[in-house]
C-alpha cells in the first residue's frame, strides 16, 4: 500500500516542478560545457569497488549511472534503502560526488527484481527511493509523473549537450521466454504491435525531446539498443519499439546520436551498420559499459553486426566520453579497473 509520505511526495513535487523546471535546466547550463563524461553500471553494493579510484582520477565533468546501480532484488523497501546506503557509504563513491554531478537511470536489480517490467508491485515505492538517493532536483520533470525518465541540458548554444535518460522498466510489457535452448539467451522477440517498452506517455515525451535543439545528443538506456543477435535483455526483444525510435531519429534529428547502455557485464562500442534498413541518414553510435563490479557476461567475440570494437571486453570496466567542442569530435573509451584504455573509438559530430 502506498503510504501518506509517498502520496505527499508526488503532490508536492508535482506542483513545484511546473514552477521550477526552467530554473533547473538553466542551472545545469551554468555548469558550462561538458567535456568528459564517465559512465558505468552494475555495481554490487556488497562487493569491493576499487574502480571508483580511476574514475575519479579521470576527472569527469559528469558521471552517469546506467542501471543496476545496486543489487537489491527485493519488495522490501527497507532492504532497498539499505542497498543504496551501502553504495553511498563507499569511500570511492563519496569522492566521486565531490568531483562531479551524478545522473542515473535504473535497470532491473535496482528497480526491484531480475528482468522485471511493469508488473513489479513496488515500483512506486522504489522510484521514491531512487529519487531520494540520487537527489533528483525538486524541479525535475521526473518528479511530476510515474517513471524516472528525464532530460538534462548542459552548456550554451554551440556547446549544447542534451542527455536523455530513459526508463526501460516501469512501463515495459512482459518478455517472451525462449523455447529453443540452442539460442544464446533467454528471451524471444515480442512482435506484437501493442507491446511496449517505454509506454505511451514516455514515447510522446521522447518525441518532444528529440525536437529540442542540441549540438550533441546522448540517449541513456539501461539495456542495449543496437545489438540484434543475442537473446538476453535488449531493445530487439521489442523490435517494433527499436524500429520506432530509429524512425523518430530520422524524422527529428540530423546529427550523430550516441546511445549509452549497461546491463551485459561486458563492454563494447558500436555503430549502426551501414546500409541498415532503418538507417536514419546519419551515424548512430552506442557504448556499452558493464560492470563496475560484475563482469564476465556474454561470450567472447559473440556475434554483433554493429560492433566496431575488435571484440567485447569481459572484465570490470567503465566508459569515458570525451567531447572536443572545437574540433567537433567525440572520443569513446572503455577502461579497466586500473584505468587502462582497453578500447577506443572516435567520431565527428
Amino acid at each position: 500500500m502506498v503510504d501518506v509520505t509517498l502520496k505527499r511526495f508526488w503532490v508536492i513535487f508535482g506542483t513545484l516542478s511546473t514552477l521550477l523546471i526552467d530554473a533547473v535546466l538553466s542551472d545545469d547550463s551554468k555548469i558550462g560545457a561538458i567535456q568528459r563524461i564517465a559512465v558505468g553500471s552494475c555495481a554490487r553494493q556488497t562487493a569491493k569497488q576499487p574502480i571508483w579510484e580511476p574514475i575519479v582520477a579521470a576527472q569527469p565533468d559528469l558521471f552517469i549511472f546506467m542501471g543496476d546501480n545496486v543489487y537489491a532484488d527485493t519488495e522490501d523497501m527497507g532492504e532497498m534503502r539499505a542497498a543504496y546506503q551501502m553504495l553511498g557509504a563507499k569511500p570511492g563513491y563519496q569522492k566521486l560526488k565531490e568531483v562531479c554531478p551524478i545522473l542515473a537511470v535504473w535497470d532491473d536489480h535496482d528497480y526491484g527484481a531480475n528482468d522485471a517490467g511493469k508488473r513489479y508491485p513496488k515500483k512506486v515505492e522504489s522510484e521514491a527511493i531512487f529519487h531520494e538517493f540520487f537527489e533528483t532536483p525538486a524541479g525535475s520533470e521526473a518528479l511530476t509523473r510515474p517513471g524516472i525518465y528525464q532530460t538534462r541540458y548542459y552548456g550554451e548554444a554551440g556547446q549544447r549537450l542534451q542527455v536523455i535518460l530513459l526508463d526501460t522498466r516501469y512501463f515495459r510489457d512482459d518478455l517472451i521466454e525462449l523455447t529453443d535452448s540452442r539460442i544464446f539467451g533467454r528471451y524471444d522477440r515480442n512482435r506484437s504491435p501493442e507491446a511496449t517498452l517505454l509506454g505511451a506517455a514516455q514515447w510522446q515525451w521522447l518525441e518532444e525531446q528529440l525536437q529540442q535543439p542540441a549540438d550533441l545528443r546522448l540517449i541513456v538506456t539501461s539495456i542495449q539498443f543496437l545489438p540484434q543477435e543475442h537473446h538476453w535483455e535488449l531493445w530487439e526483444n521489442f523490435p517494433l519499439e527499436r524500429a520506432k525510435l530509429l524512425k523518430l531519429l530520422r524524422q527529428h534529428c540530423s546529427k550523430p546520436v550516441l546511445f549509452l547502455s549497461g546491463d551485459r557485464h561486458m563492454g563494447e562500442i558500436m555503430q549502426l551498420q551501414k546500409g541498415d534498413l532503418l538507417d536514419p541518414g546519419f551515424p548512430v553510435y552506442e557504448m556499452t559499459s558493464s560492470g563496475l563490479t560484475n563482469a564476465g557476461g556474454g561470450r567472447k567475440g559473440e556475434a554483433n553486426r554493429h560492433r566496431v570494437s575488435e571484440t567485447n571486453f569481459q572484465s570490470r570496466n567503465f566508459g569515458l566520453v570525451e567531447i572536443d567542442w572545437q574540433k567537433k569530435q567525440v572520443s569513446l573509451s572503455l577502461r579497466d579497473v586500473h584505468g587502462k584504455v582497453v578500447d577506443r573509438f572516435q567520431f565527428p559530430f
